[in-house]
């Protein structure tokens, strides 16, 4: 019982709003672009042609600070995106004013477009949550079975930066694959505007996915009276991530 209060506190810690400005120390260079779309007249079959035909585009070389882009696809709600890892904000807007950027959401059969766009916590590395200090893989049967898991939600009281900041570097480590079998890593995420706090977590598996959305860490934290969690979002990773340096590996 103990050990479930703790978990609960923690996670009331991780989303808890910071109350300075965005240069605070408590963030790392590292920044998180989630994008969503759905598509319109197009067969999944043409998608796929499609992000075989893009993701060559997608790495270092072709886009500055790009360190890896997994893309991602749910096909019970017919949403797919990819989640990108830039090595730092002005890297990421660059990106979003590039012809690259603009030639995809002008693409008449992927509609609905959505993106956010987050800051990193220092002290995430510990949970292997940066990007740019994983192992990755080239290998496309890599990432045959991985799934995302991307958590949002908002808290009703904020510690301070300092408190936050203490917390997350000490609690961190519980968010590994001896903890949670399968796994990889979690990286804890603030958006821009400082309101919206979570994760995004790869796993080995769905299962592995499931098994954590019911441990006690989990339940204690989604229960709590302190947190509204609003998205809750599972993707598979498509194989050709492998290209973009999007399949993060134990």
């Amino acid at each position: 019982m103990k050990k479930i209060l703790l978990f609960t506190c923690l996670f009331s810690i991780f989303g808890c709003k910071n109350t300075n400005d965005n240069n605070t120390s408590i963030y790392a260079n590292e920044t998180v672009l989630v994008v969503n779309y759905q598509l319109e007249n197009m067969t999944l079959e043409e998608h796929a042609e499609l992000g075989t035909a893009v993701a060559p585009s997608f790495t270092s070389e072709n886009v500055p600070g790009l360190l890896g882009k997994s893309f991602i696809g749910n096909l019970a709600s017919g949403i797919f995106g990819g989640v990108y890892y830039f090595s730092d904000k002005n890297n990421l807007d660059d990106y979003l004013d590039s012809e690259l950027w603009k030639g995809v959401v002008a693409h008449p059969n992927l509609v609905n477009f959505k993106t956010d766009v987050f800051r990193t916590f220092d002290g995430t590395e510990m949970a292997n949550g940066n990007h740019s200090m994983r192992k990755t893989s080239s290998n496309p049967d890599d990432a045959l079975d991985m799934h995302i898991l991307i958590v949002n939600y908002t808290n009703e009281i904020n510690p301070s930066d300092e408190e936050m900041s203490s917390q997350v570097k000490e609690y961190a480590p519980v968010f590994s694959n001896e903890n949670f079998p399968g796994m990889i890593g979690k990286t804890m995420i603030n958006s821009v505007d400082g309101n919206i706090y979570g994760g995004v977590y790869y796993f080995t598996s769905r299962s592995a996915i499931d098994d954590y959305l019911a441990s006690d860490l989990w339940i204690g934290f989604e229960g709590d009276a302190n947190t509204n969690v609003y998205k809750k979002d599972i993707y598979a990773v498509a194989p050709i991530s492998s290209i973009s340096n999007g399949v993060p590996i134990l």
